[in-house]
């Protein structure tokens, strides 16, 4: 064992989580955020968390069993060691943060896995939202949370219930904005944040990891069982170097880093570069570019979990672009998506991650799917909206036009191709099947639709003018590269040796989940028990 304090850089879910553990396990642990506002892109997100064979009654049915039966073909074989250290230990981590924070999850019982037809699926329970948290009764430093804009603190089960704009009842979710009750990411962050306080642990913003030492003689060796001796850290342009035991990297990946997005990302995602991302602002491989100095293994670069999106003009955060997720729209009646060609390209309604994908295919040697275009009709203002808008409000900058081709004119689309597409939909959505896509044809596409529409809550044509386009960016909610690990967290070097006491978790760790995302949540609900597994193993090394 080794005597010195646990630092955590990073204030997202999954650093968090592992500041509470190592706390909880008797550790002193420091938590630094390069921001002033906590949270990072755990904050800005939806706060929900995928818990395989959780404790909830909604989950009564599933199992450790099926989980591994689904995630078996999904995640890379030579990874299988941390998926089963995810599935192993998920369900307790859950616990343990219902026992040491604020927090309290909710199950999503009707929430499916992304793909359903996968042997293990299952149709809801798996995914867990949270009873509404009142920020006023924490700590007052874990109130200082990030808040993504036109943030609503609405849970999984209200939205189920209003689904859309016209139907949310807008005075209840003032009143909790004004009494401090919150939901989503916002929530999850500040509870978090409360138990790592009240279990001794302290939190510092402002301040920045830029490097960590190891070795014995405090030098940067990167040798074979090299240990970690200091971390390194930048207050406000003062450099300090402080003594640690153990130093847990939780900055997330490198979403805001301009040349490591263009040596590493796919074609689709460099080119829609600035403002595809809603990632922290803070996201730009801190944790990558110290590991590596310590010979740190590296893997999954290309991938993230990829998000097609919308720009606002204007709308910023920490003064950079910030977009906003297209994820219901998709799946809504009345809209479809299609490229330069005019062509839809795969079913609009199937997990963003699939759509993310189908975007940056290349085909010829170039990306035929970018840039891509939402088309929507004057019904579905009506009756639906874009993210962020209210129903029949129509932003003023969207191109619109009286028919398709004139649309397509517009916005450099091929017009006969846009035209032809249209009526095919349309035809498609009178016979009541999507023959090319099959939109519509499984319970998750159900689940993001109109349950009141007709024949079908995924299906519903373009007839009425004017014409909309929105461009349809290739964005991400997180890169997935990062330092490979074992199975406890432990940064391991390109020999396969472990850097003792360096780990990495979340974001900004090697995500050995391969091109997959699985369900709602899975990103929080991986990187958490990435978490709890890493501060557990940091405090059981520290005197």
């Amino acid at each position: 064992m080794t005597t010195g304090q646990v630092i955590v850089a990073g204030s997202g879910a999954s650093g968090l989580v592992a500041a509470l553990a190592a706390a909880a396990g008797g550790a002193d642990v420091l938590v630094l955020e390069r921001s002033e506002l906590l949270g990072g892109t755990t904050a800005l997100g939806g706060g929900r968390v995928w818990v395989p064979a959780n404790h909830c009654p909604e989950n009564a049915g599933d199992s450790a069993e099926a989980a591994r039966a689904y995630l078996g073909g999904l995640f890379p074989a030579r990874y299988a060691h941390l998926t089963e250290a995810f599935v192993a230990n998920a369900p307790a981590m859950a616990r343990f943060v219902e026992e040491r924070s604020p927090h309290r999850f909710a199950a999503c019982p009707a929430y499916p896995d992304y793909h359903p037809e996968r042997a293990g699926a299952t149709a809801g329970g798996r995914c867990l939202d949270m009873e509404l948290a009142d920020l006023s009764a924490m700590a007052p430093q874990a109130r200082q949370v990030r808040v993504p804009p036109g943030y609503l603190p609405m849970t999984q089960a209200e939205w189920e219930g209003w689904r859309f704009p016209g139907r949310f009842d807008w005075k209840l979710l003032r009143q909790r904005e004004a009494a401090g009750l919150r939901a989503n990411g916002v929530a999850l962050a500040a509870a978090l944040a409360d138990g790592v306080l009240k279990a001794g642990g302290r939190i510092e913003t402002g301040a920045r990891l830029t490097g960590v030492t190891t070795g014995p003689d405090g030098a940067v060796n990167g040798t074979v069982n090299s240990t970690v001796t200091e971390a390194v850290i930048d207050r406000g342009g003062s450099i300090e170097r402080v003594p640690a035991a153990a130093v847990i990297l939780a900055t997330g990946g490198f979403d805001w880093d301009e040349d490591l997005r263009r040596e590493y990302q796919p074609e689709a995602q460099r080119a829609s570069f600035p403002g595809n991302t809603a990632a922290s602002p803070g996201n730009t491989g801190d944790a990558l570019r110290i590991a590596r100095a310590l010979g740190a293994a590296t893997d999954n670069l290309g991938e993230g979990w990829w998000m097609p999106m919308m720009a606002v003009p204007g709308e910023e955060v920490d003064g950079t672009p910030y977009p906003r997720s297209l994820i219901r729209e998709r799946a809504v009646p009345r809209q479809i998506m299609v490229n330069a060609a005019g062509r839809r390209f795969t079913n609009e309604a199937s997990p963003y991650n699939e759509v993310g994908k189908a975007m940056h295919r290349a085909d010829g040697g170039g990306c035929q799917n970018d840039p891509a275009f939402l088309i929507f009709d004057e019904e579905f203002t009506r009756r639906y909206s874009l993210p962020g808008f209210s129903s029949g409000a129509v932003p003023a900058w969207l191109p619109r036009a009286e028919s398709p081709g004139e649309l397509a004119a517009l916005i450099g689309v091929d017009p006969e191709g846009l035209e032809r597409t249209v009526a095919g939909w349309n035809k498609a959505c009178a016979e009541g099947v999507d023959p090319d896509f099959g939109r519509g044809g499984n319970v998750y596409d159900r689940y993001g639709g109109d349950p009141e529409a007709w024949p079908a809550p995924n299906l519903g044509p373009l007839t009425e003018p004017p014409f909309y386009a929105a461009r349809v960016l290739a964005g991400t909610i997180g890169t997935k590269g990062g330092p490979v690990t074992d199975a406890t967290g432990t940064v391991l070097t390109e020999a396969g040796d472990q850097v003792r006491g360096l780990y990495a978790v979340g974001n900004a760790a090697a995500f050995w989940t391969g091109d997959a995302y699985p369900a709602p949540g899975a990103t929080l609900g991986i990187g958490m028990t990435m978490g709890y597994i890493a501060g557990r193993h940091a405090a059981a090394s520290v005197e």
